[in-house]
């Protein structure tokens, strides 16, 4: 099986580069967090899957939906937020 980033490895990236952001579109955050990641992907990471979109997109989407449901990110009217009160 060809090594690939796992799901769980995508957690600090998007976390710090939302701390970053600070309230921003999804889009955005998805934009910024790859610019700091895409030397660390595996070339696997980088195909295209059936539903048009890159692995590593694909991954990052559940992780943050991961993160909205668990109360570590805020999600409302379009923006994403770290919830500063949740604990780590």
């Amino acid at each position: 099986m060809e090594k690939r980033t796992t799901k769980p490895e995508y957690i600090e990236p998007l976390l710090n580069t939302l701390k970053k952001l600070g309230k921003t579109e999804e889009e955005t955050l998805y934009e910024q967090t790859y610019k700091t990641i895409k030397t660390k992907l595996y070339p696997s990471d980088r195909a295209i899957l059936p539903n048009g979109e890159p692995r590593w997109r694909y991954q990052m989407q559940h992780m943050l939906d991961g993160l909205v449901e668990s109360g570590k990110i805020i999600k409302k009217e379009g923006k994403i937020w770290v919830n500063e009160n949740q604990r780590s």
